[in-house]
C-alpha cells in the first residue's frame, strides 16, 4: 500500500512537472496576445490623447521609477511591474542607464555589477551583456501592459554633477560623435520595441556644450529608423515647464509634458492647473509628466501635503492632460533609490492616487474639455481663477458628463441646463477614500444649489448616460 500510494505521489509529481512548462507557455502566450492588443500605441486622430491598437484611448499613468533598470534584480524589477499595475498604473520613467550614486539604490552606473559601456564613459562601446538586461526589461514590461517613457541620457541637474551623466558625457574619452554612435546603437535596438516612448534631457535643458551631444543621441536615434514618440523633461528651475517650451528640442516633442518640482517657481503661470489650460488650448497632447514625489527632500508642500497631492492630480487631468504621474515615498525612503521600495506600494499618497486613477479609468476621460466659462459654476467657483482653490471642471464634448474637483468644500451653485440641457445624475467622489455617494438627480435649473458632505476636496460627477457605474472603494 505505501508503494503504490509512493509511485502514485511519484507519478502525480512527474505529470506535474511535464504540466509546468506547458502552463507556462500558455500564461506567456497569453500575455504577448493580451499586450499585442495594447502596443504600440499611436496619437489619435485629434492629437489630444494616446490610442492602443484596438484604437481604445489609452490615459498615461506614470509612476517615475528612475533608477528600476539599473538598481533591481529582474525577478524584483517584475515583482515592481506587478505592485503598481495592481494600484491603477500602466507607465514607468526610466533611465536606460543611471549614474547618480547618491540617490539611486545598487551600484549605479552597474546592474549588478556589470557596466552599461565597455570603456569608462565611452558612449561608443555598449555592453552586450548590460543590454540584453535592458531588453529583457523592455519585454517584461510589454507583456505586462507597460509601457515605459525612457531617458537613454540622463543628464542630471546642471549644478550638481553627481545627478546624472553631465560630466561624464563630457569626459575625454567621449565626444558628440560618439554620443551619435550611441543614438544609433539604441535606435537600431530598439526600433521595433513597441511598448516605449522617448524622454529627452533629464532635469536639465541640454543647452550650451551639452546640446551638440544630446541633439546627436536623438539624431542617432531617428537615424535608425526609429518611429517613437518623444517627449522632455528639462530644468524646471530655469522656467521650461513644458517640453515645448525649449527651444531647442520644442520642434522633436511629440506630446508636450509638464515637469514642475515645486508650483512656487511657476510665479504667474502658477498653479499647474492654469499653465495645463493654456498649454491645451495649442492642441498637442499634453500630460503631467513628472511630479509629486510623496515626502521627498526637500520637504515642500507639493510632496508633504497631500491635499496639494491630490489637487495637482485631479486639476491637471481636468484641465486637457492626458496623463498624469506620481512616486510614492516615506520620510527618508523615496522609490526612485529603490532601497525599500514594497513598504511604499501602500503609503497615503498610493492609495489617494490609486482612487484617482481608478475615477478616470470609469470614466470617458479622452472627451472631456475644460470649463473655462463662467456660465456653468455660478458662485465665482469659490475663489479666482489662478488660485490654488479655484474649481476645476470639465465637460464631456457630448455633454453626457460633467465633473469636477473641488479643493474645499464649499455651498455653490451650478447652471445644469448649460451642461446638457438633460437631468443629470450626481455622485460625490472621496478622493480621500474613493468611496462614491450617489446623491440624486439635477433638473435642468439655471440656479442649481450644491452642499458638499465635509469642508474637505471632493469630486463631483454629473452624468446622463444610464450605462455609466461610479467606482466605489468600500
Amino acid at each position: 500500500m505505501l508503494k503504490s500510494n509512493l509511485f502514485r505521489s511519484s507519478l502525480m509529481r512527474n505529470k506535474t512537472n511535464l504540466f509546468l512548462p506547458f502552463l507556462f507557455l500558455c500564461v506567456h502566450n497569453w500575455s504577448a496576445a493580451q499586450s499585442s492588443k495594447v502596443f504600440p500605441l499611436a496619437l489619435s486622430e485629434n492629437k489630444r490623447y494616446l490610442v492602443d491598437q484596438q484604437q481604445k484611448p489609452f490615459l498615461i499613468k506614470e509612476f517615475s521609477a528612475w533608477g528600476l533598470i539599473q538598481a533591481l534584480s529582474e525577478k524584483d524589477e517584475a515583482a515592481f511591474l506587478d505592485s503598481i499595475k495592481k494600484k491603477g498604473f500602466n507607465t514607468v520613467m526610466v533611465s536606460v542607464i543611471s549614474n547618480a550614486p547618491s540617490q539611486m539604490g545598487g551600484n549605479p552606473p552597474y546592474w549588478q555589477g556589470i557596466s552599461p559601456f565597455l570603456v569608462k564613459w565611452d558612449f561608443a562601446t555598449p555592453n552586450e551583456i548590460y543590454f540584453q538586461h535592458v531588453d529583457r526589461f523592455f519585454k517584461m514590461a510589454e507583456q505586462k501592459g507597460i509601457f515605459v517613457m525612457a531617458v537613454p541620457c540622463y543628464l542630471g541637474y546642471r549644478d550638481d554633477p553627481s545627478q546624472g551623466w553631465s560630466d561624464e558625457v563630457l569626459s575625454p574619452n567621449n565626444d558628440s560623435l560618439k554620443m551619435r554612435q550611441y543614438g544609433v546603437f539604441l535606435g537600431k535596438r530598439y526600433q521595433n520595441t513597441p511598448s516605449l516612448l522617448w524622454v529627452a534631457g533629464g532635469d536639465n535643458n541640454a543647452e550650451g556644450k551639452y546640446f551638440p551631444y544630446i541633439k546627436n543621441l536623438i539624431a542617432g536615434i531617428k537615424s535608425s529608423g526609429d518611429k517613437h514618440l518623444w517627449t522632455g523633461h528639462f530644468d524646471t528651475n530655469l522656467a521650461v515647464y513644458w517640453s515645448t517650451d525649449n527651444p531647442l528640442y520644442s520642434d522633436q516633442m511629440d506630446i508636450d509634458g509638464l515637469y514642475v518640482w515645486t508650483e512656487s517657481v511657476m510665479f504667474e503661470k502658477g498653479p499647474q492647473y492654469r499653465s495645463a489650460i493654456q498649454q491645451y488650448k495649442k492642441g498637442k497632447m499634453i500630460i503631467q509628466l513628472d511630479q509629486s514625489y510623496e515626502h521627498d527632500v526637500p520637504h515642500y508642500a507639493d510632496n508633504e501635503n497631500s491635499q496639494w497631492i491630490r489637487r495637482k492630480n485631479y486639476g491637471g487631468l481636468l484641465s486637457g492632460c492626458a496623463g498624469t504621474s506620481f512616486s510614492a515615498g516615506q520620510i527618508d525612503n523615496q522609490c526612485y533609490s529603490f532601497k525599500n521600495w514594497k513598504p511604499l506600494m501602500n503609503t497615503q499618497g498610493m492609495r489617494e492616487v490609486a482612487h484617482c486613477l481608478r475615477l478616470f479609468d470609469a470614466l470617458p476621460w479622452h472627451k472631456l474639455v475644460p470649463d473655462t466659462s463662467n456660465d456653468i459654476i455660478l458662485t465665482d467657483r469659490l475663489s479666482q481663477y489662478g488660485s490654488r482653490d479655484f474649481i476645476c471642471a470639465a465637460r464631456a464634448s457630448d455633454g453626457s458628463f460633467y465633473i469636477m474637483y473641488l479643493p474645499k468644500g464649499q455651498h455653490f451653485e451650478i447652471n445644469v441646463k448649460k451642461i446638457s440641457g438633460k437631468p443629470m445624475r450626481m455622485h460625490w467622489y472621496n478622493p480621500r477614500t474613493g468611496v462614491a455617494l450617489k446623491i440624486g438627480v439635477a433638473d435642468t435649473k439655471e440656479r442649481f444649489g450644491v452642499a458638499p458632505p465635509s469642508e474637505e476636496d471632493w469630486v463631483l460627477v454629473f452624468d446622463n448616460d444610464p450605462t455609466f457605474k461610479m467606482p466605489n472603494k468600500l
